[in-house]
């Protein structure tokens, strides 16, 4: 898969987790991975919790094809999501 899907893909499940609730996030089994797709079009997710406190969760997500190098070095961004409800994108 091109580096172009994938960033596509990447920002499609930042938004999912970024709408996610600070209490909701804060439970994240950790890391939480998961695979999409067949075929040509299979990719994996990792959400990870980088960082939590009493004001905001610090989340990580991760997008890979499974190729070389992108298995090694996926694309990857973070965002925060504070408990009163705005998000750090």
């Amino acid at each position: 898969m091109d580096k172009g899907k994938l960033k596509l893909i990447l920002d499609q499940e930042k938004e999912k987790f970024a709408n996610k609730t600070y209490k909701e996030l804060s439970v994240l089994k950790d890391p939480t991975v998961y695979e999409c797709g067949v075929g040509d079009g299979w990719y994996q997710v990792e959400v990870q919790i980088l960082e939590k406190n009493d004001k905001y969760v610090h989340i990580a997500v991760n997008v890979d094809d499974g190729g070389f190098p992108r298995s090694f070095i996926p694309l990857s961004t973070s965002f925060l999501v504070y408990k009163d409800g705005s998000v750090d994108k």
